[in-house]
């Protein structure tokens, strides 16, 4: 699997560029509102119908030396995006593409969990709303909020 935060390949199908991610996992919530009322026989549920989507995973990429190693894990923070649309491609065995988005993804963290000699081993979290399979369109882009 490919994936893309905005317009950085974070693991582009490359060994420096990362093969394909692994370790990887989907965490979806709902969002529910629980109502305990005094003296009720039971609680409410209420379904507010937000979904939150945490996606971790880890890319390995080996570099051709060990001094592009070290410069690509000291600079690695400076690389990454903290938010935009985020696109997993996958690909089948008969060559067959499937892409899904997460609009808009951030980048909650990332961590160089690993370095032996020439390849590094980097985990990213990611956090967004539902993952949709139509690719969004210009107007679609969510802008990130900064609130003060």
């Amino acid at each position: 699997m490919l994936v893309t935060i905005g317009n950085w390949a974070c693991c582009n199908g490359t060994r420096h560029g990362g093969v394909g991610v692994s370790r990887l996992r989907f965490r979806v919530e709902r969002t529910l509102q629980i109502a305990e009322v005094f003296r009720a026989s039971k609680v409410e549920i209420f379904p507010r119908g937000n979904t939150k989507t945490t996606v971790t995973f880890e890319v390995a990429r080996t570099f051709h030396d060990q001094a592009t190693a070290d410069l690509y894990a000291l600079q690695h923070e400076t690389l990454v995006p903290q938010t935009g649309v985020i696109m997993f491609t996958s690909f089948a065995t008969n060559g067959r593409r499937t892409v899904r988005y997460l609009n808009p993804g951030y980048v909650l963290s990332h961590e160089l969990i690993s370095m032996i000699g020439i390849t590094t081993r980097h985990q990213y979290q990611i956090v967004g709303p539902a993952v949709t399979s139509a690719p969004p369109t210009t107007s679609s882009i969510i802008p990130p909020t900064i609130f003060y």
